[in-house]
């Protein structure tokens, strides 16, 4: 995964309603530090990442955060890839029932023959992460679909008479 979709995605679970349900302090302590150096650093970032908050389930918003999180050049941003990961890991450990935001997560792996992943679909986040992963053969990833959620459609009118 590349850094600015980790980051967005640690935002995103961080702001869930499942963590705060959870009100796990260590997932507290780890997002506060991830969004305070976003705020820090990339200011110009600030209402993308409060309309984040409020909905952070909304595929848009996630893109949108990305795009301008990439813009300020936090991709290279090595302390926030860091508290991103740490995040992450922390949700993993201390609230493993959260619903995942990520389909399929293939992390430090090392296969001597071929790595395939394929038919993932998620709503609301990130179809397939890969990090540190080292194939001996090809790495074959296909049909996945990472959509965000849909909206009810809108009540049909009702007939005047």
């Amino acid at each position: 995964m590349d850094p600015i979709t980790l980051i967005v995605a640690a935002l995103a679970l961080g702001a869930s309603d499942g963590v705060r349900d959870t009100a796990k302090q260590a997932i507290g302590d780890a997002y506060s530090a991830v969004k305070n150096l976003v705020s820090q650093r990339y200011s110009s970032v600030s209402a993308d990442l409060e309309g984040l908050e409020q909905e952070p389930e909304e595929g848009l918003r996630r893109a949108l955060l990305e795009k301008k999180l990439n813009q300020a050049g936090a991709g290279d941003d090595v302390e926030l890839y860091g508290l991103a990961q740490a995040l992450l890991s922390t949700v993993e450990e201390q609230a493993p029932d959260l619903p995942a935001t990520i389909g399929v997560v293939v992390r430090r792996a090392a296969v001597g023959g071929n790595i395939e992943v394929e038919d993932v679909a998620v709503d609301g986040g990130t179809g397939v992460a890969a990090e540190d992963v080292a194939a001996g053969g090809d790495l074959r990833i296909s049909r996945v679909v990472a959509r965000a959620p849909q909206a009810p459609p809108h009540p049909p009118r009702a007939r005047e008479q």
